[in-house]
């Protein structure tokens, strides 16, 4: 494991390569210098002081690139290894799994202006106990799934001029390319039920192509055969008083295949969304055609992408389909996307 053993965060040397180097000195000292880590987090290393001053900064002080809320590398690092023993403890409770929160709120509440810890700490934080590093870890293992309902929220209120679609009884949102975590995490779809108090049926088609491969779908008592399936059931206990329901479908094919099959029956949904489809990298010819029609049908869509350089790709091919992109979903950075150490979304 030589390509992940630790290095000097200036000079990129290891252990291995600093002993490899004493052992060859034609000095009169020759035994090795070892490396230190940072007394903080202890998951950076340097090999010497002075090349810990010429790194330092960029890693205590500045903040991260692929961080969250203007933290540092060195408390990314802290964060990391909170949610890898958090990650082992949900692994052997299975009640710290995937969920949705099931409080509903009384009216719906703008998502402009707010964060994960606004609006999930004090809630989880009083479900689970145990002390506030603690619960802000289960907010970033629980943004993994909620990361979807809380972006397809967000995107539906910069999508939509005025508020009546808080209002609706009846949405449909289409996820494109849907993959294990969309699947493992359907559950959290409840979510929107949960902020939308008027809001009746939730309708959700799931559509990839390699459905068909999937493993077993949660919520539903059977294996994808064919070409589609679908599930409807009430949502939690409390969304069931109200009467509320999820139709959730699923179809192994691309979405441009399902809707040129559905013809004149196909019904534009509220929001066509995309989680980190690598549309710019990967299948590239599949998803224009996909993301053509949704250009051609005028549908409200939003493509989510794991970096920058990702998401600008992908605007350049939404640009060049004739999509007009919203300047608060462009290629900026999800405020909404998942802040787990091992997940972006």
């Amino acid at each position: 494991m030589i390509v992940c053993e630790p290095r000097c965060m200036a000079c990129g040397r290891s252990d291995h390569m600093l002993r490899a180097e004493a052992a060859n000195s034609q000095g009169s000292d020759p035994s090795p210098i070892y490396l230190k880590a940072c007394c903080i987090c202890n998951l950076a290393f340097y090999c010497s002081e002075s090349h810990w001053d010429a790194v330092r900064h960029h890693h205590a002080e500045e903040a991260c690139e692929d961080g969250h809320d203007g933290l540092t590398q060195c408390q990314m690092n802290i964060e990391v290894v909170q949610d890898i023993k958090l990650t082992k403890e949900s692994t052997m409770n299975k009640s710290m799994g995937f969920w949705a929160l099931e409080r509903i709120k009384s009216s719906w509440e703008s998502l402009q202006n707010t964060s994960w810890e606004d609006e999930f700490l004090s809630e989880i934080a009083q479900k689970y106990g145990g002390s506030t590093e603690t619960a802000r870890s289960r907010v970033r293992f629980a943004s993994v799934g909620l990361s979807m309902p809380m972006t397809i929220l967000w995107a539906l209120e910069h999508l939509n001029p005025d508020a009546l679609w808080t209002q609706s009884e009846t949405l449909t949102i289409h996820i494109l390319g849907a993959a294990d975590t969309e699947m493992a995490h359907a559950k959290t779809f409840e979510e929107i039920l949960h902020r939308l108090p008027e809001l009746k049926m939730l309708q959700v088609s799931l559509t990839t192509p390699h459905l068909a491969l999937s493993s077993l779908l949660v919520g539903c008592s059977m294996r994808a055969r064919g070409s589609q399936t679908s599930e409807k059931r009430d949502a939690d206990l409390k969304c069931t008083s109200r009467k509320c329901k999820i139709i959730q479908h699923y179809s192994a094919r691309t979405y441009h295949d399902c809707v040129r099959t559905l013809g004149n029956k196909f019904m534009k949904p509220n929001l066509a969304a995309a989680f980190n489809s690598g549309s710019s990298l990967e299948d590239t010819w599949l998803w224009k055609e996909t993301m053509s029609l949704l250009v051609e049908n005028k549908v409200p869509s939003v493509f989510t992408a794991y970096n920058q350089n990702e998401a600008q790709g992908e605007a350049r091919i939404l640009r060049a389909m004739g999509a007009n992109l919203v300047p608060a979903l462009g290629s900026v950075k999800n405020v909404w996307g998942s802040i787990s150490s091992g997940k972006k979304l």
